[in-house]
């Protein structure tokens, strides 16, 4: 898998116009190899056991890497005392290309995992369209979710945040 250059800025504009979609995944560097080899897995357990959990920012990826240490979202919400949080140094931003067809063949299409204002960003265009700052900006905590798997073939690269 071949390391590609932190994006402080990204340009998204609105995220169904383009073919394909450019998504953001955080995980520990640790998983790297495995991920390229057998894609990224949904959990089989928790609340977002059946389904991956794809940024279209990625700072929103940055972020949920930092639960990975503790064994992904469900374990370090679990976890009894300090969870363990990921260094930044050990943070991998997982850059996937989605065409649109197999995306909404695979995702969960209530938008699940997002709260009312971010759902409405992901399906308003005239929301994005008003928005005034970055477009990282607009898109922080917006998540979609893809069941069970995301194959490693639609997986171009990973990005670390310098």
């Amino acid at each position: 898998m071949r390391q590609l250059t932190w994006d402080r800025n990204p340009k998204i504009g609105w995220w169904m116009d383009h073919n394909p979609i450019r998504f953001f995944h955080g995980t520990h560097i640790r998983n790297l190899e495995q991920i390229s080899k057998n894609g990224i897995k949904a959990p089989q357990s928790g609340s977002t056991a059946g389904w991956v959990s794809l940024a279209l920012d990625p700072y929103t990826a940055f972020g949920y890497a930092s639960m990975s240490g503790s064994g992904g979202e469900t374990l370090f919400r679990g976890v009894k005392g300090r969870p363990i949080n990921v260094p930044a140094s050990d943070r991998a931003i997982l850059v996937v290309e989605l065409q649109v067809r197999w995306m909404l063949q695979h995702m969960n299409q209530h938008m699940r995992g997002n709260i009312s204002y971010t759902r409405d960003r992901l399906i308003n265009k005239d929301l994005y369209e008003a928005w005034q700052r970055t477009d990282h900006e607009y898109y922080a905590t917006t998540e979609i979710r893809i069941g069970n798997l995301v194959p490693s073939r639609f997986i171009i690269g990973y990005m670390i945040k310098g």
